[in-house]
């Protein structure tokens, strides 16, 4: 396939997404909920027989469309006036063995699992492939003895709206703001 072909075919991809994929629609800001919990801190996710892990959101930034183009998505005209928001989060052994885990419970949300709140709307971007948007550079593939899984999800917001509220299905909400 040509370069220019599979451009096409990802940016009609990431348009379909965009379009089907609305998430955390809001009129004016919202605030997180009180109990929600810190940036940073885990929660405790069982996934096997004497297996545990832990899930927590690591950070939240605003990002550039040109973030998008440097992990080979493109935008569109209507994507105009819109930024990129990036959740880093991390999955960590705690107890057990790697090898003991159950893995289709291990807690990697999919793109609709995900709803940010705050200031605006906020579509999830769904990337087939690897990327890694990260801060630091630092995404891995997988969960290790030794190594937590760090991963990223990509939303598409309003400038200067970041949200204050990052909530994953079945695992719990995060203020993004003390």
């Amino acid at each position: 396939m040509t370069r220019s072909r599979r451009a096409l075919t990802l940016t009609a991809l990431i348009a379909a997404t965009l379009g089907v994929a609305l998430t955390g629609c809001s009129a004016g800001t919202q605030q997180a909920p009180d109990d929600a919990l810190a940036i940073g801190t885990g929660v405790a996710v069982e996934v096997g027989t004497g297996v545990e892990m832990s899930f927590s959101i690591d950070d939240v930034r605003e990002g550039k469309l040109s973030d998008l183009a440097e992990m080979g998505l493109q935008s569109t005209p209507s994507d105009d006036g819109k930024v990129p928001y990036f959740v880093t989060y991390s999955v960590t052994l705690t107890d057990g063995e790697i090898a003991d885990a159950d893995r289709s419970a291990l807690p990697v949300p999919k793109t609709d699992e995900w709803k940010l709140t705050g200031k605006g709307a906020y579509r999830p971007i769904q990337v087939i492939g690897q990327f890694d948007c990260t801060p630091d550079g630092n995404a891995t593939a997988g969960v290790a003895p030794d190594a937590p899984l760090v991963a990223c999800q990509a939303f598409l917001g309003d400038a200067d709206a970041l949200p204050t509220a990052i909530e994953v299905k079945d695992l719990g909400t995060w203020a993004t703001k003390d």
